[in-house]
């Protein structure tokens, strides 16, 4: 589904990405692990249109997202989590969400007035939030609360049920564990596997490699804006290469 085919990035002088290839199939959960620096977020950053390519391209299908603007790559099929979660903080947990779904007819709803409530009316939003509330009933029951009030893992699940609104093809996460309580990372991780088993395809770039790689089914590793190594999952958890770097020496 998603095709990375030798994209460089630069910022002035630095070289983020160095000719990075990758590929993620329909249906898969494919995770990229890597120290802090290596470049993973400017690849999803790529990916997603927020910063310009040097080289290369990108492809969802047979969509070429290569110089597209963010919400253009939006429109196509591409949902992103950002790091840090991003949330509108002042805004109420059911007005993030319907943010989330602008795309779906090419309007913002803050360009109007009362515009959020016109989206709560078409069919596919509807259904779309309805969908998220099953995901996360603690939305539900919260959706009137302001959306900085909410806990670090509410608003995790908050990011990804804004994502999760516009329909997308494929789900890119940064990070989502980063700040949570252990039990949550898991309920996250667990929803992922969840997602992934009803179709969804998800590209996951995680700091927890070793949880990251128990819900993938590939995976690649990154260093100094370059793949350095790729494969299975279940074959990177056990490859000394991996495990020294990343997961100690042993793997529960």
């Amino acid at each position: 589904m998603l095709r990375v085919e030798g994209v460089s990035v630069s910022y002035g002088r630095v070289t983020a990405l160095r000719e990075v290839s990758l590929i993620v199939n329909d249906g898969e959960i494919v995770t990229l692990i890597g120290s802090n620096g290596a470049g993973k977020t400017t690849l999803l950053n790529a990916i997603t249109g927020v910063v310009p390519l040097k080289n290369g391209n990108v492809w969802l299908d047979d969509c070429r997202l290569s110089g597209l603007s963010s919400h253009k790559t939006v429109r196509l099929g591409v949902g992103y989590v950002p790091e840090g979660r991003q949330t509108f903080g002042a805004m109420s947990v059911k007005d993030n969400l319907t943010l989330g779904s602008y795309s779906q007819r090419g309007r913002n709803p803050l360009s109007t007035l009362g515009y959020v409530g016109w989206f709560l009316h078409h069919p596919s939003i509807q259904s779309n939030l309805e969908m998220v509330f099953k995901l996360f009933p603690i939305l539900k029951e919260r959706q009137k609360q302001q959306a900085g009030s909410l806990s670090g893992g509410e608003q995790q699940m908050l990011a990804v049920g804004r994502a999760l609104m516009s329909s997308p093809k494929i789900l890119l996460l940064d990070e989502p564990s980063l700040g949570l309580a252990p039990n949550l990372v898991r309920e996250i991780l667990k929803l992922l596997i969840r997602l992934r088993d009803e179709g969804l395809t998800i590209l996951l770039v995680e700091q927890d490699a070793a949880a990251a790689l128990k819900v993938a089914d590939r995976g690649y590793v990154m260093e100094r804006g370059r793949i350095t190594i790729e494969g299975k999952a279940k074959e990177l958890l056990f490859d000394d290469r991996v495990r020294q770097a990343y997961l100690g020496k042993t793997v529960a």
